[in-house]
């Protein structure tokens, strides 16, 4: 095992950008890129006979039967149906083998849609549009005919009455509404049109919200997910012209997980810094399709827009204002407390101390097909095939945990408890191995921890692409991106300092799939576009397993930390540009230097022949939380996470030494030199603990 660690620290980073939406990074997010994949998944240890059988296991068939029941309903969080779906994975779990299984409700705070209308008027107040707010049923869609398809709502949006002129604001990025404010177009008291992609829908909000706006449309435009990317549902997988992407319009950024905390006594602001209303707008907040956005859009005046500006539908994009016409958005939602359902299930290993965590979220905006039920169906084949094992006298030498999830969608809601309430037990936790998205196209990518980059390469070795019969590791590209926020390894990572990992299957194109948050985010629109025989979803069960059972059953964990040490070193070269970019003076010799000390424990702890094998592998495990400071980073103190964090107006996306980035875009040079106090002092700290 000594032996493969040496032969997995010579690596070579290449980083770029990388485009993609969701839960996964968004545009321009860091990534790093092994540069031979090839050779770490040949020097990969040889399959052991426990990985053989596990490996038999997952099947296709079984994994189609399970996502048709769990996407037969509506299951969003807090609903029957979430509950139904708890219930059914429940009862799964336990049948397929797994010794200890149990339900656990968790208080949330939520919002549901009660009625919302938007009209297009002319100065007299006489009506010119009325959007349908509707998503159509389709005969090829089984499931369309839904309650859920005439409520399309955001979540968290508070109710509201406002009717003002438009401004459109592309993605609503800060620099999107600076471009407006140089174009001497304001967006105060008006409503504002912005498009999806670029950073978090709620943060779209915020953004508009600081700038006094009234009130915030988002649609999704052809460019990103729709006729622009091919043939839409039904012909194909993209987004037709009235399907709308719900979601939470929660301020992710500042902090993850329930906005109002009713599992803890204080709330959420002892842990947050923010109490629940400085966590969601104050502004109403609508997400529509492009059809319902047209007439909008076609009614603004003013200049052109800028090129960055322009999306796919065939016209001319302006800012505004609609001189002459006003938008009026009535929006009624009811927020509760209410409970939702994690279902937790553990393989007791030998040593409980040292658990893997494996999860998935079982919530869904209506249906969920791909987000995320498909890494439901893929969860339970895991768990099939360690029930198997199991049922065959296997006990694992470290413990491990399989986690379903709910209230994701609202803003992480079950795994953030769960990780807050478990601190104690999850603060000698090896790694969260996380599914969301499993299956929306053929290309394999992930975000992960560097370290675990090395294993994951061997793993994909072991795995055959369906369509093209080779090993996924020929086909993958090394790319691991940064991870931001976005799903469930939020807590873990940002919070907690756990090793992470996001997998998923994703278009080829790199674009969002097209149904994303949808009602035909269907069986049917899996069945029938993205994966008819169900062998990806097969294929990441094996990926997921395999990668658990390597960091579950491992003599010598296969952490490898000369790729952290690479990308950190890539890391200060993108502070360094960026600094240059906005013309703010910093010093990064000093964490230049405790970078290369990092780098050169990582390759001592590769030469460790004689180390005792339990002090070796906590330093291996453990090293990533020397990455956390205590305080958190600048006016967000749950996020402590000091090499990458979501962008504080990104969301989904991340920053590199994100305290820093920060301090470097508000051009606050005493931030900046504080924060680079901060990570100087955590990598010399992990550096020191990685020696020994």
């Amino acid at each position: 095992a000594l032996d493969m660690m040496r032969r997995m620290g010579h690596v070579l980073v290449i980083f770029g950008a990388w485009f993609a939406q969701g839960c996964i990074p968004m545009p321009g997010d860091p990534f790093y890129k092994i540069a031979d994949v090839s050779a770490h998944a040949l020097n990969s240890p040889d399959l052991s006979s426990i990985e053989k059988e596990f490996l038999k296991v997952p099947s296709n068939e079984t994994a189609r039967a399970n996502l048709k029941e769990i996407t037969s309903r509506p299951h969003v969080a807090g609903t029957e149906g979430d509950f139904q779906t708890a219930v059914y994975v429940r009862e799964q779990l336990t049948k397929y083998g797994i010794p200890q299984v149990q339900l656990e409700a968790v208080p949330a705070s939520l919002a549901y849609p009660v009625s919302r209308s938007l009209d297009l008027k002319d100065d007299s107040g006489s009506l010119v549009y009325s959007a349908d707010l509707s998503e159509p049923i389709l005969p090829e869609d089984r499931t369309s005919d839904t309650w859920w398809r005439n409520h399309t709502f955001g979540g968290y949006s508070p109710s509201g009455s406002v009717e003002a002129e438009m401004v459109y604001a592309n993605f609503g990025l800060p620099e999107d509404f600076d471009t407006l404010a140089k174009m001497n177009v304001s967006v105060e008291g008006k409503i504002v049109i912005t498009r999806y992609g670029g950073c978090f829908r709620g943060l779209k909000a915020m953004n508009a919200q600081q700038r006094g706006a009234i009130g915030v449309l988002i649609y999704s435009d052809p460019e990103q997910d729709g006729f622009n990317q091919g043939k839409v549902f039904p012909e194909g997988p993209w987004r037709p012209k009235e399907s709308v992407q719900r979601g939470s319009m929660q301020f992710l950024s500042l902090c993850a997980g329930d906005p109002g905390r009713p599992y803890l006594s204080g709330g959420s602001e002892p842990v947050c810094g923010f109490n629940s209303t400085q966590l969601i707008p104050e502004i109403p907040v609508l997400p529509i399709s492009w059809g319902d956005a047209l007439p909008l859009l076609e009614s603004l005046k003013g200049p052109s827009a800028p090129e960055n500006f322009q999306g796919s539908i065939n016209m001319t994009y302006r800012v505004g204002p609609s001189t002459g016409r006003r938008a009026a958005l009535v929006i009624q939602n009811r927020f509760e407390t209410t409970p939702i359902w994690n279902v937790i299930a553990k393989i007791p290993g030998e040593m409980d101390s040292r658990p893997v965590v494996i999860g998935n979220h079982r919530d869904a905006w209506v249906y969920g097909a791909a987000d995320p039920n498909s890494g439901t169906a893929q969860m339970l084949e895991v768990a099939r095939g360690f029930g198997s094992l199991v049922k065959k006298g296997w006990k694992p030498k470290r413990s491990i945990y399989i986690c379903s999830w709910d209230g994701e969608e609202y803003g992480l809601l079950g795994s953030t408890a769960w990780g807050e309430l478990q601190r104690e037990m999850l603060s000698t936790a090896i790694a969260y191995l996380n599914v969301d998205t499993g299956m929306s196209g053929t290309k394999f990518t992930a975000g992960a921890t560097p370290s675990l980059g090395a294993a994951l390469a061997g793993v994909l070795q072991a795995v055959i692409d369906p369509n093209t019969g080779v090993p996924l590791s020929e086909l993958w590209d090394g790319s691991l991106n940064t991870l931001g926020s976005g799903s469930d390894y939020t807590v873990f990572l940002d919070h907690l300092g756990i090793p992470s990992i996001d997998m998923r299957f994703s278009p080829q194109s790199g674009a969002p799939y097209g149904t994303y948050h949808s009602i035909y985010d269907s069986f049917d629109w899996m069945q029938r576009t993205t994966d008819p025989e169900f062998k990806y979803h097969e294929a990441m069960a094996q990926v997921w397993g395999l990668l658990c059972l390597r960091l579950a059953d491992s003599e010598i964990l296969p952490f490898n930390h000369t790729l952290q040490a690479n990308a950190m070193k890539s890391y200060v070269h993108d502070l360094e540009h960026a600094a240059k970019d906005a013309g703010v003076s910093i010093n990064l010799q000093e964490l230049d230097e405790v970078v290369e000390e990092f780098e050169k424990a990582a390759a001592k702890v590769l030469d460790e022949g004689s180390a005792e094998v339990n002090d070796l592998n906590d330093r291996l495990a453990f090293t990533e939380r020397r990455f956390l400071a205590e305080e958190g980073l600048p006016g967000r103190k749950w996020f402590k996470h000091v090499l990458q964090a979501p962008g504080l107006y990104k969301g989904y996306g991340s920053d590199v030494f994100p305290g820093v980035m920060q301090a470097i875009r508000e051009k606050n040079v005493d931030m900046a030199t504080k924060q680079l106090d901060v990570s100087v002092k955590r990598v010399a700290a992990a550096a020191a603990y990685l020696s020994g």
